[in-house]
């Protein structure tokens, strides 16, 4: 998983809480989270990093921490590209960040549309150059229901109530892959 401080787990109530932990309960697996606040930003140097680690799928979370829309758009696929080349077979999932109000008159909504629209992007380009083991995960759902506003700490960083949410969603897609395999 490389994140933001929502990968991180910045506002979970203890370790065991953050969604990636959710998921290794889940599936009996280990991981490795990348989740850094405030500095994962797709740096060249990170990505070949990551690129070179030894790993059954990766997660890309972390638009909340590419400092513009320029910045996310400039890396986001450039990112893939790298883990791709070197990591043909890898399952990789682009994760747009979690949305916990569809408020169209709250002032950040717009601006993480138009992230959310860079990562789908992303995703769509590669699909359309031939790549089968690609996935999306839409923001937009990981807080889903009755409870949606009720899943932040503030408005962006998941509670556990939130972290369960984004663990259910993200683990059923991870059961689909692994039945795949």
């Amino acid at each position: 998983y490389y994140g933001s401080s929502i990968t991180q787990g910045g506002c979970a109530s203890r370790p065991g809480i953050t969604y990636q932990a959710y998921i290794s309960r889940r599936f009996d697996c280990d991981y490795i989270n990348l989740g850094f606040s405030g500095s994962c930003k797709a740096e060249y140097e990170m990505c070949e990093y990551i690129a070179c680690l030894p790993m059954s799928l990766l997660v890309l979370d972390y638009d909340h921490n590419a400092p513009s829309v320029e910045h996310l758009e400039k890396t986001h696929y450039a990112f893939y590209e790298t883990v791709r080349r070197k990591n043909p077979d890898l399952p990789i999932i682009m994760m747009s960040a979690p949305i916990s109000t569809l408020d169209e008159y709250n002032p950040i909504i717009p601006m993480m549309k138009k992230r959310r629209m860079i990562i789908m992007e992303s995703y769509i380009r590669a699909v359309r150059s031939g790549d089968e083991n690609v996935y999306f995960v839409d923001g937009e759902t990981l807080f889903a229901g009755d409870l949606r506003d009720s899943c932040t700490v503030d408005g962006t960083h998941p509670n556990d109530l939130g972290f369960a949410s984004m663990a259910k969603a993200l683990g059923d897609l991870l059961e689909t892959i692994l039945l795949q395999i």
